[in-house]
């Protein structure tokens, strides 16, 4: 094999290993999404708050321990209509210079006249990424 073949190959891999691993971020951007979106959209706060940083995990525990305060009845309605709503991610937009990636997703609650598309911010450290801000 000449030294231009080797070389050529070289960089394929090279080429083919980078893409394989911006793939896999964006995969644990979308899991830590949909995690986070399902605990939250079913009203379990205490799972959501796992799945954020340690900022916006504080004020979810906070507003569960508030809504403990809330009589039986009303808590049961707006659990109700909390687990009436969906969502779809719809992408994931990665800024690697800021270490963090915002994640677009369409929500459906029967409550809304159609789908809204909504966005959430998450941190990226490493391996990990957390929500930071949902809107």
């Amino acid at each position: 094999m000449t030294m231009k073949k080797i070389v050529s190959w070289v960089m394929v891999a090279l080429c083919l290993l980078a893409l394989s691993a911006c793939q896999s971020q964006e995969k644990r951007i979308r899991h830590t999404a949909e995690q986070f979106l399902k605990a939250y959209y079913t009203a379990d706060y205490t799972t959501a708050a796992t799945y954020c940083t340690p900022a916006l995990a504080g004020r979810l525990n906070r507003g569960a321990e508030m809504g403990s305060h809330v009589p039986e009845e009303i808590a049961q309605k707006m659990k109700e209509a909390v687990m009436q709503t969906s969502f779809k991610i719809v992408s994931v937009d990665v800024d690697k210079e800021n270490a963090c990636a915002v994640v677009h997703y369409e929500l459906t609650a029967p409550i809304l006249d159609g789908p809204v598309v909504k966005q959430m911010l998450l941190q990226l450290e490493g391996r990990t990424a957390a929500v930071d801000g949902i809107e």
